[in-house]
Formats: structure tokens, sequence, C-alpha cells
């Protein structure tokens, strides 16, 4: 069955707004209007449980909640998501089939104010498979390409962005926001909806990659994360252990390849 999407104008909301600030720059200074990001706040419901209250950048918020679904591991696959309904600044998924457990296990407040489930330890036993791999050229070139996405960043500096690539470097989905937890999870919502196969893509993004980042990324199924910033400690520890290849610093014609090598290729 189709997986309903019931959104009631949450597209059309605007993602900017306008301040007249003082500018001051070498031999001037003097009022200017500026463009700066708009955030909300907005309340996650899975089976009518309180998930978490979240502020993120106010469009695809479906694609949204459907990413934070995945990517926290609340659902294995999008499969088993059935509708998601915006009401409002309420973001409310059905996925009757998920065991009501996973809904009640404590939460925790991350990096960047991100809100996410505490993960269970077990949960990383299981490594990624092969999946894609990737050549230096195609990393650079994504990488380099990742502001040609970033609208709203060339506009206000106040986003972040994410792009998924397949392994030729065809960008699959991109997403903004003022998080860049959100921008994740927005970027694997929009690709998974859209029929994706995560485990022939790469992830690209902008932001450093502590362990929740990495993650995210693992129970999306993505084998390959590369940043043009940098990991944390436990963020590699984990990338190691599920077999997830990340790379760090990724600023053409350098990388640092942190985990799992052999799945970027020389060119």
């Amino acid at each position: 069955m189709a997986l309903k999407i019931f959104d009631k104008g949450s597209d059309s909301r605007p993602m900017l707004c306008e301040y007249d600030v003082i500018s001051i720059d070498a031999g001037w200074h003097g009022k200017k209007r500026v463009q700066v990001c708009r955030e909300e706040r907005v309340c996650l419901e899975v089976n009518g449980v309180s998930i978490a209250s979240l502020t993120v950048s106010p469009r695809e918020l479906a694609e949204f909640a459907c990413g934070y679904c995945i990517t926290e591991g609340i659902a294995r696959d999008i499969s088993d998501i059935e509708e998601v309904r915006i009401e409002g600044d309420r973001l409310c998924v059905s996925a009757p089939g998920i065991d009501p457990c996973t809904l009640s296990r404590p939460r925790e407040v991350r990096t960047s104010g991100c809100v996410g489930f505490v993960q269970d330890d077990r949960e990383f036993d299981r490594v990624l498979p092969p999946g894609a791999r990737v050549t230096r050229g195609v990393i650079y070139s994504a990488m380099e390409r990742l502001n040609d996405h970033a609208v709203l960043w060339r506009e206000t500096g106040g986003t972040h962005c994410t792009v998924l690539y397949d392994a030729g470097g065809t960008a699959v989905s991109c997403a903004e926001d003022v998080g860049r937890h959100n921008s994740v999870d927005k970027a694997i919502g929009k690709a998974l909806l859209a029929g994706a196969n995560p485990g022939g893509t790469f992830l690209c993004c902008s932001g450093r990659m502590p362990e929740g980042m990495v993650s995210k990324v693992y129970h999306a199924g993505i084998p390959v994360v590369v940043t043009n910033n940098a990991p944390s400690a436990a963020g590699i520890d984990l990338a190691r252990r599920v077999r997830l290849t990340l790379a760090g610093f990724v600023r053409p014609p350098r990388m640092n390849i942190y985990s799992v090598p052999e799945r970027i290729l020389v060119d």
C-alpha cells in the first residue's frame, strides 16, 4: 500500500524573513536589509505517541518525519510507514507494524540540539553490506557542487545542506535546514519516498559528523558519508564498528578517510 501524505500547505510556509540591520564593512557602515532563515518548533508523533519537540526549517516536513523515523531506527523500512499527516505544528506518523516498545526508549539531546533516541548497543551489531563504491573524483565533484544545491545558504549563510548522490555522482535528493541533523533526515526521507535504493548512494553534507549523525546514516543503510568538516572520535568509532565509510575534511584535492577506505576508489 502506497504511503499517504496529508499536508495542509506546509510547503507554502515562508523559509525566509527580512530584518533591517546596521552593516559594517571596511570604510563603510550603514543600514541594510538582510534575509534571515526562519525556524519553527514542531512536535513529532508516531502512532499517537509523542516522540520529540524539534526545531526545523518549516518546509518538507513530511519528508523530515519519514527520514527521522528511519534514521532513528523507529521504522526499519519506508514501507513500515502508512501515513504522514501534517496538522499545524504536529507531524503525525502512522506505522502500525512497528514494535510499541521502540517508542518507549529514552531520548537524548545531541550536538546542535537534535533530539534522538538513546541507541541500544545491540543495534549496531549488524554491519553494513559492501554497497556503493565511489571514486575520489566523483566525491570531490559532489563536494564542489554541494553549494549549488544550498540555495538558502547562499542567501543567508544560515543553513546546512545534505545531498544524496548515486555512485556516478548524479544527485538523488537534496535538502537544506537550519539543523544539520534535520537536513540529513529530510534528504534521506525524500530519497526513500522517491523509491531510491540507499545502498547504492553516498551522502554528502556540511557540518561535523559526531556519533548521532553517523548513526542516522547507518540506520538508513547508506554505506558512504563524506563531509567538508570534522568527525568526532565517537563518530569514527561507530563508523568503524558498523563498516560505514566515513571521510572528512573533503576539500579537493584533500580528504581524510577514517573508516573502510576500500569503498573509495582511485580514479
